[in-house]
């Protein structure tokens, strides 16, 4: 299984794991995924038609421009 970490605002790619012989009990216990709530795993998690998952996460760069001007989120998109 291929598991790609994207950042949810500038889509940039943050990271990929290459796990070919992981489960998706695997995912769930070893990357916590397990933890989300149904809701959470819906907006954050993806399966492509190769069963390749997608991880919507914050990156860094996202994160500190979050926490210098919060009023970002509030304009609807973080990058413009």
């Amino acid at each position: 299984m291929r598991i790609e970490y994207i950042c949810r605002h500038c889509r940039q790619k943050v990271g990929q794991l290459n796990q070919p012989h992981w489960t998706m009990a695997d995912v769930d216990v070893r990357l916590g995924l397990g933890r989300l709530t149904p809701a959470e795993r819906l907006e954050s998690v993806q399966m492509d038609t190769y069963d390749d998952m997608r991880v919507y996460t914050v990156c860094s760069y996202c994160e500190n421009a979050l926490r210098e001007h919060p009023e970002l989120l509030l304009e609807g998109k973080l990058l413009q």
